[in-house]
């Protein structure tokens, strides 16, 4: 018993450090369930704006839709990777609640707090070359200013909380 549970708990250990990188195509099937076994880090490249409408509105009937929330209920950490102009395209409420990472090529995570003062300490956390959305209703302290523009964070406003395609 003690050498099944063993094999249990390395095979958990592994999946911890096994990346899956993927591209999203609209007419293909998604891979495999298998994958959230094996990995517990997924990589989406490709994303369009139609798969984070289906997405947000959690139409199961789409094939993708149905294997990405499958992934969630096994943890796994997914990253999508989307363009600089899809940005406003993310709902506020998938930037700070979903478990998923948006990334702008490959590099810049696309971030969002939920305050209305975001200071110096908040932008220090950030990673360098990050994008963080903000709205007319949130305001950046002098030093966060400074600290966005020494780290090159994008800071990119959104008139209002809702994303685009919400109105």
């Amino acid at each position: 018993m003690d050498h099944l549970i063993e094999q249990v708990l390395t095979k958990i250990r592994q999946r911890e450090h096994q990346s899956f990188e993927v591209d999203y195509l609209d007419q293909t099937l998604p891979p495999d369930d298998k994958v959230f076994t094996d990995s517990a880090n997924v990589s989406i490249n490709d994303v369009t704006i139609d798969l984070l409408i289906e997405l947000y509105r959690v139409n199961t009937t789409n094939s993708w839709i149905h294997w990405i929330l499958q992934g969630i209920s096994f943890q796994v950490n997914f990253t999508f990777n989307i363009s600089q102009y899809m940005v406003n395209f993310i709902p506020k409420k998938m930037l700070l609640d979903w478990p998923v990472k948006f990334v702008v090529d490959k590099e810049r995570p696309v971030v969002m707090f939920n305050k209305k003062t975001v200071s110096r300490g908040d932008m220090a956390g950030l990673p360098d070359k990050a994008v963080l959305v903000v709205t007319d209703a949130q305001s950046l302290t002098s030093e966060a200013t400074e600290i966005s523009r020494l780290k090159q964070i994008t800071i990119q406003i959104r008139t209002d909380e809702d994303c685009i395609w919400q109105k």
